[in-house]
């Protein structure tokens, strides 16, 4: 019986050898720092079980035989078919009928399979299994050598498809467990057509990440004819970058070459890149194009930063038969590259821009583009650097500051030079009206000064003056290096009333009724000289005639309490009134030039009284 149960054990161990399955590389390997002798192992069961509606032992023929839903278990192996023997005095095994093979969660379906224990061969018909996101099948299935196996009219594919979309079939396959598969020769199938002929192809079908051929995908329409798209090779370099060298094979239309490539480094850079080139045969005539999309992103310390986003392509051409929509449809590419760097509690940002317009053949450009904003300051802080606000009065004035340099162009041209891009400034010599490029260069500084004071306790104060002034490398005549400015003042006041109503009974606790009535006057002097200097990107200046504004306001909200239960909840803004009007001061016409009123309601978490809902109505009356 020993005997019986030795071979029994190794009819299973032959049948998990021979599932086309790999080990994976990280179960093969031990710890360098040795065991933990924390670490709790579970025990594993190294027992046999074996089932089935009959079980007969020859003891003539040194034979066990198992019919009728025969069923072997041993470990995490499992065997099971119509029926099987075991010669035990030859020490070959043998299944029946439709056997199903399983090695933890890999499964090898078949038919009358033979194992011979010594030599550890054996063969199936009509196997099929999966490895890695591929499938595989063959005619017969015969294990040749350690961890080799030899496959007759094999194929095998990565479409999930129970009637697949495509595959590749070989007479001959050879797979290298845990490393590759051989074939020759090779056919490409599409929907049972053959479209390509290999002499011989090697795949990996090694875990982990390994240099290696990936699988192509073999198709057929009416534009390309015969393709097979994504013969490629994949190569990792080191743990945190990797690159694919592809081609694209068009029986009608030519061919595509394409490189790939995605790296990260935590906490310094991670990115992309996807470059092609591409021959299109089209109509009689040959045109070649590429196409570059890349990001990058770089941690610089110190909160800097660099950031890049790249999209270009020499012409739609290279994504005639792109299988994604937003290429497709796209009418627009945009780039970016920006640097960012802290300075003076605030940040310096430099950046550049390109847009194109695929539709119209224009492009638009932004090179190079810098700004720095400083928000309110105390003035104070210029001078000193007391450990707390002070209380005297000008501690309440503040100031900011913040500059911009920008260069726009337009190009209208289709076939831009580099002058076209960076610095030509051209009209069409048939119509001078007509712009092909214009490029426009200028800086802008801006500076505010602000103070703030409480009157009385309850009435607020602001004043405020702005200064801006631009420099332009010309202007609408034809200056060069020009200068403008302008400047502005501004006053206001506002205060708030409330009252308050209870309620001791019902589910309303209390209403709460606010009033913050406002004022504030405005002033700018005659701007209209302004009007010969270009507007453009950030850089500009204000154009209007002089003028005096004043601003009158009354903004009213109505909050509430209820009580939920034990609890007592609050609404706030249920209900506002704001009410609006301007006056133009130095007007002489018409001194009240514009008046509104807007209503909104904010239930808000009503749907718990009375049936109410969540919803929001808003009404803006105006008035000229």
């Amino acid at each position: 019986m020993r005997r019986i149960l030795i071979l029994i054990t190794l009819l299973m161990l032959g049948c998990q050898i021979l599932l086309l399955a790999q080990a994976s590389d990280a179960g093969d390997s031990v710890s360098a720092s040795g065991p933990d002798s924390l670490a709790l192992r579970s025990s594993v069961m190294d027992s046999l079980f074996y089932a089935a509606d009959s079980v007969a032992y020859h003891l003539s023929l040194d034979r066990i035989e198992l019919s009728g839903k025969a069923r072997v278990q041993y470990q995490a192996s499992e065997v099971s078919a119509d029926s099987m023997y075991i010669d035990l005095e030859r020490e070959q095994a043998f299944t029946f009928g439709a056997t199903v093979m399983k090695d933890g969660e890999q499964i090898l379906l078949g038919k009358d399979v033979s194992y011979d224990v010594n030599s550890q061969t054996g063969y199936l018909s009509g196997g099929i299994s999966r490895i890695e996101k591929a499938y595989y099948s063959g005619a017969e299935v015969r294990k040749v050598g350690d961890k080799v196996y030899d496959v007759d009219d094999g194929s095998f594919t990565t479409c999930e498809h129970a009637d697949p979309d495509f595959w590749f079939s070989s007479d001959q396959l050879r797979i290298y467990l845990g490393d590759k598969i051989v074939g020759r020769p090779v056919v490409a199938w599409v929907n049972h057509f053959p479209v390509f002929w290999f002499p011989f192809i090697t795949m990996s079908i090694r875990r982990g990440r390994h240099p290696g051929l990936l699988i192509p995908e073999p198709g057929y329409n009416s534009v390309d004819g015969k393709f097979l798209r994504d013969i490629a090779w994949y190569y990792p370099y080191k743990d945190y970058a990797d690159l694919i060298l592809g081609m694209d094979l068009t029986e009608r239309s030519g061919w595509k070459a394409k490189l790939s490539s995605t790296y990260t480094r935590r906490y310094a850079y991670d990115g992309n890149f996807h470059a092609a080139y591409q021959k299109r045969l089209s109509g009689g005539s040959t045109s070649y194009d590429w196409s570059l999309k890349a990001r990058h992103h770089h941690e610089l310390g110190e909160k800097a930063a660099f950031d890049a986003d790249l999209d270009f392509i020499s012409s739609k051409r290279i994504w005639d038969s792109s299988g994604y929509l937003d290429e497709s449809l796209a009418e627009r590419l945009s780039s970016a590259m920006s640097y960012r760097q802290p300075l003076m509690g605030s940040y310096l940002n430099v950046g550049a821009t390109y847009t194109r317009d695929l539709v119209n053949d224009r492009a638009t450009l932004s090179l190079p583009s810098a700004s720095f904003s400083m928000p309110g300051q105390p003035v104070y802080e210029l001078f000193l650097k007391p450990d707390r606000a002070p209380s005297a009065w000008w501690s309440n004035l503040s100031y900011n500051y913040g500059v911009r340099l920008d260069h726009i162009g337009q190009i209208n041209v289709p076939d831009p030079s580099l002058a076209d891009i960076l610095w030509s400034n051209r009209t069409d010599p048939a119509d001078s009206t007509l712009v092909l490029t214009q490029h426009n260069a200028g800086i802008r500084h801006s500076l505010g000064l602000s103070y703030n004071w409480k009157l009385f306790g309850w009435l607020n104060t602001q004043q405020g003056l702005s200064y801006n002034e631009a420099w332009f490398d010309r202007d609408k005549n034809g200056d060069k290096w020009v200068r403008g400015n302008d400047y502005g003042a501004n006053a206001g006041v506002n205060f708030n009333i409330y009252g308050i109503r209870n309620f001791r009974t019902g589910w309303l606790s209390s209403v709460r009724h606010s009033i913050t009535p406002s004022a504030g006057i405005s002033f700018r002097p005659d701007l209209e000289d302004n009007s010969r200097f270009y507007s453009f990107g950030g850089i500009g200046l204000g154009s209007a005639k002089a003028g005096t504004v004043l601003n009158l306001s009354l903004d009213q909200k109505w909050q509430l309490k209820y009580r939920s239960g034990k609890d007592e909840k609050r609404l706030n803004d249920v209900l506002s009134w704001t009410s609006r009007a301007s006056a133009d001061l130095s007007s002489e016409e018409r001194q009240f030039t514009k008046s509104c009123h807007c209503l909104a309601l904010q239930p808000g978490g009503f749907h718990r009284l009375h049936g109410f809902v969540r919803a929001g109505v808003k009404r803006r009356i105006p008035h000229d």
